[in-house]
């Protein structure tokens, strides 16, 4: 297969182009510099939404400590929180 490489040029160069390339130039730093704004207005919205999911993460697990250190689970104790007759009766 053999590819006529000047006339491909001359058809590209013949062809009209949509915009000129003197505008290019100053489209894309438009682009760049929108893209840069939206960045850096929602750098501070992810900040604190890593904080809170931080904060929440620690609540629970202080949360979870705390009740287990006040409540009983062991499956051998006499009222064990896991014990079926509390599961289907309620503390009585």
């Amino acid at each position: 297969m053999t590819l006529d490489i000047d006339r491909m040029l001359a058809a590209l160069r013949d062809r009209p182009s949509a915009s000129a390339l003197g505008e290019l130039e100053p489209r894309v730093w438009g682009r760049l510099e929108a893209e840069s704004r939206a960045t850096r207005a929602s750098a501070p919205l992810r900040w604190q939404a890593g904080v809170a999911a931080l904060m929440l993460t620690f609540g629970v697990f202080a949360g979870g400590a705390a009740a287990a250190r006040n409540s009983d689970y062991s499956p051998f104790a006499v009222r064990s929180a896991y014990a079926p007759s509390t599961l289907l009766e309620g503390d009585r």
